[in-house]
């Protein structure tokens, strides 16, 4: 394998990931953002100082009645319903083993997008801000079903910098750390908590390859001691708050300085620079549990959080500790199931920044069809937390263009946001920020969805090949009008599109999750009996089964294609077993009704999991209509 230098991911790369080129103010020009502005403090410059205002400072914005509507709808947010009909509970979650429990010992899985830096939105250059941003993020009327927002600490933006540049060390002072946690990061985790999802609070520095920036220097030492003494009490009582310790620290490791030799994360010497990496880390980690006892804290590695390889060789002292890993087209870090998935078998994962774009440096570079399906194949076989990079305009991979429409590559994500919205969630009841005794909606982790994903692809498709429109591949004319097969009494009938309950309604005979997207007919459509897939290089079908079915062994589609021979185009997910169709069968797709069965066992699913479901995507390249009659078990 050939491993990549330094030059791959330098300082003036990172302008892929962030607006640093985009022309913003610096934050320094701002209203409203200067330390002055704490009126009335007399903390003396201590964090206990600074003033918690959990139930008034993010209803300040989001939720001031006609002022936040409006202002969400002449942007073209569209944000409708309240606030507290969307979400999941958000209870303190604890570590076991490699994986992340509530407090009913549910296993619990993250998924959800990275935002800008709070104050940067709140400046509201171009863009919205930092409650309006998270609300849309979290906007289950408009498909969008982020479980976690990642809230990113710039130093730049703390001490009012220039965008463009590099913080100095320190990069700000106590009163500019306690007037940003006041008037930003506060307000913005409040949000959070009001939309009913958990957020990561992070320490975001990523720039600098001098001494001074060196993440064992004694000035880094000095400002995240700060930081984490200021911020950690702040949110100790906060159950939707994690604490990522260190975005993205960066030198030294092993060939930092050694410009002829290329060290991998999974050599045997990469271990030296992790035990560096921890002697460093590991003063900041116990300062977080001294002010924050129940905090999850997730904790990254040398070279921008790409050497997560090495957490399980030599872990960090505390409780309730996970580690993050940053990854995007890079083809040295891959396969992902190597560098990610290993220790994911024995440590608790938070992928916190990965995605892909069009254009940047060839580490950002990636498409749907290859990037796209590695992560959500990766996801999908391992107990990993992602939250998606950037829910943003301008912060590159951006998952939205500059009207704030969607791009495809923001609706890849989203899709699969939707797909996964009541996977993996914690037991209990939903916030509803009512104190009657009126009946509301609770959400369970598999609770029925309120609203229907927003499948159709926008105008505006750059990353992804997502059709636009109706293919012309015909629905074949000699196919039965329905599906041909009956099922056996004992089988388990997950739905068979007879129109009760309908589609649109995303429920299955089970009464469980189902739903589609991103295909050239939207979301398909149920015609004489069967579901309509018209798919042009995208598309993806899901049904959530959500049982332990150990005792059926054989899953049936009773399915017809327009071309025949589909099964080679589609890919096949289901029960921690993915791959393509085509391998999991001895079947094909044929032009008129016919079985696909699929061994279960043979294919590897799990079929004891609680949250089982099928999922089928079409960004495999094919181009066809596929009509599926019936799914059962037997």
């Amino acid at each position: 394998m050939t491993h990549d230098h330094t030059s791959e991911r330098t300082d003036a790369s990172t302008a892929d990931r962030t607006d640093a080129a985009t022309g913003d103010q610096t934050a320094e020009g701002r209203t409203g953002d200067t330390a002055g502005d704490r009126a009335g403090d007399s903390s003396g410059g201590h964090a206990d100082g600074i003033v918690r205002r959990v139930d008034a400072v993010s209803r300040r914005n989001f939720l001031r009645a006609a002022g936040g509507a409006g202002a969400a709808t002449a942007l073209g947010l569209g944000i409708t319903g309240s606030a507290a009909a969307d979400g999941i509970p958000t209870p303190w979650l604890h570590r076991d083993g490699n994986l992340i429990r509530d407090p009913s010992d549910n296993e619990v899985i993250l998924r959800g997008v990275n935002v800008p830096d709070a104050k940067r939105m709140n400046a509201k250059e171009f863009r919205p801000d930092a409650d309006e941003t998270i609300a849309r993020a979290t906007n289950a009327d408009e498909g969008w079903y982020s479980r976690i927002v990642r809230l990113p600490i710039q130093p730049t933006d703390v001490g009012g910098h220039d965008t463009g540049g590099i913080p100095p060390v320190p990069g700000f002072s106590q009163s500019q750390l306690e007037s940003y946690v006041e008037n930003h990061l506060r307000p913005a985790v409040d949000t959070c908590a009001e939309r009913n999802v958990y957020c990561i609070v992070d320490y975001h520095r990523h720039r600098g390859q001098d001494d001074e920036h060196a993440y064992d220097s004694e000035g880094i030492d000095e400002e995240l001691t700060m930081f984490w003494e200021t911020v950690a009490p702040e949110f100790a009582e906060d159950s939707n708050v994690l604490f990522e310790v260190y975005n993205e620290p960066i030198h030294p490791y092993q060939g930092h300085y050694e410009p002829n030799v290329d060290v991998a994360p999974d050599d045997d010497e990469a271990i030296q620079t992790w035990n560096t990496w921890k002697e460093a880390a590991q003063p900041w980690v116990d300062t977080i549990r001294e002010h924050a006892p129940q905090n999850l804290i997730l904790i990254g590695s040398p070279r921008w959080s790409q050497w997560t390889y090495q957490a399980p060789r030599n872990e960090f002292d505390g409780d309730n500790l996970a580690y993050t890993g940053h990854v995007y087209g890079h083809q040295n870090l891959r396969p992902l199931s190597k560098y990610f998935g290993e220790p994911a078998e024995e440590v608790p994962v938070f992928v916190t920044e990965f995605g892909w774009g069009e254009h940047g440096a060839d580490y950002i570079t990636g498409t749907a069809d290859d990037e796209g399906q590695e992560f959500v194949e990766f996801f999908a076989n391992y107990d990993v937390h992602w939250q998606v990079w950037c829910f943003d305009s301008k912060w590159r991979p951006a998952m939205l263009d500059h009207d704030w429409s969607v791009k495809a590559y923001g609706e890849f994500w989203k899709d699969e946001l939707a797909v996964h919205r009541d996977d993996d969630v914690p037991a209990g009841e939903v916030d509803t920020g009512t104190d009657d005794d009126t009946p509301t909606d609770t959400a369970t982790p598999t609770a029925t969805p309120t609203a229907t994903p927003t499948a159709t692809p926008t105008a505006t498709p750059t990353d992804t090949p997502t059709p636009s429109g109706p293919t012309s591949t015909p629905t074949p004319t000699d196919a039965p009008s329905t599906p041909i097969d009956t099922p056996a009494s004992d089988a388990l009938v997950v739905n068979d599109y007879d129109g009760d309950p309908a589609w649109s309604a995303n429920r299955n005979d089970l009464g469980q999750w189902c739903g589609a997207g991103s295909f050239a007919n939207g979301s398909g459509e149920v015609s004489d009996g069967a579901l309509v897939l018209e798919y042009d290089d995208g598309g993806w079908y899901q049904e959530q089964i959500n049982r332990d079915v150990s005792s059926y062994a054989t899953l049936v589609l009773s399915v017809a294609g327009a071309n025949g021979g589909e099964a080679s185009e589609i890919g096949f997910s289901m029960g921690g077993a993915s791959g393509m169709l085509a391998d999991v069968t001895d079947d094909a797709i044929d032009t008129s009704f016919s079985e696909v069965r699929v061994d279960m066992e043979s294919a590897g699913v799990d079929r004891t999991s609680s949250s089982l479901s099928l999922r089928l995507n079409f960004w495999q390249g094919g181009s066809s209509t596929l009509r599926i009659g019936g799914l059962r078990l037997e």
